[in-house]
């Protein structure tokens, strides 16, 4: 039988200046800095990685190489 991978963990960190996107631990996004071109933007911070606002500004869609993750 063929074992699942298992689901990353996600978490959200604000070290007090920022916030960030974790998975498993590595941080892969950013938010982006008021009064700066990113703004209420995700600012990815490893290569592949991209993080999206849902539609209700309450969720996150991450996705990895194309394909969603969380």
């Amino acid at each position: 039988m063929k074992r699942r991978p298992q689901a990353p963990t996600v978490k959200m960190v604000n070290d007090g200046t920022d916030i960030f996107v974790e998975v498993d631990g590595v941080r892969i996004a950013r938010r982006g800095r008021p009064h700066t071109p990113q703004a209420r933007m995700w600012v990815s911070l490893e290569p592949g990685w991209r993080v999206m606002d849902g539609k209700d500004l309450e969720t996150i869609a991450i996705t990895r190489d194309g394909f969603r993750v969380h």
